[in-house]
């Protein structure tokens, strides 16, 4: 069984500068250990985890860029018999079942700065 999981916002950066955070760590540092292979350079890359796989794409919009990123998690189905369903065991938890607040505070983390502003000495 697949859930799907899509969240979206146009935030103030320029295209490339989020193509770029992208391509970088903060897909790990957000989902977990992920791979990422872009699919169509400077508009939508995808990435595949352990249990879950999704998209990324930008687009130039209004007042900045819209972000939709999109999950595919695989959810575990129980493997707990009817003995151990008796004896009150539980199959173990979904890995990805946060992932579509994973993606939102990625929405978040792109939407902050991350550059210093620029301050004379």
């Amino acid at each position: 069984m697949v859930r799907s999981v899509e969240v979206s916002r146009t935030l103030v950066k320029s295209p490339p500068e989020l193509w770029e955070e992208l391509q970088g760590d903060c897909l790990s540092e957000a989902i977990g250990e992920v791979t990422v292979q872009p699919t169509k350079p400077e508009e939508e890359l995808a990435w595949r985890a352990d249990g879950a796989r999704g998209w990324a794409r930008i687009s130039p919009s209004n007042w900045g860029t819209k972000v939709v990123l999109t999950a595919e998690v695989e959810e575990q189905v129980a493997e707990v018999g009817l003995w151990e369903r008796m004896r009150g065991m539980r199959p173990p938890p979904a890995k990805h079942a946060d992932i579509e607040q994973r993606l939102e505070g990625l929405l978040d983390t792109l939407g902050s700065a991350h550059k210093k502003p620029y301050s004379a000495e």
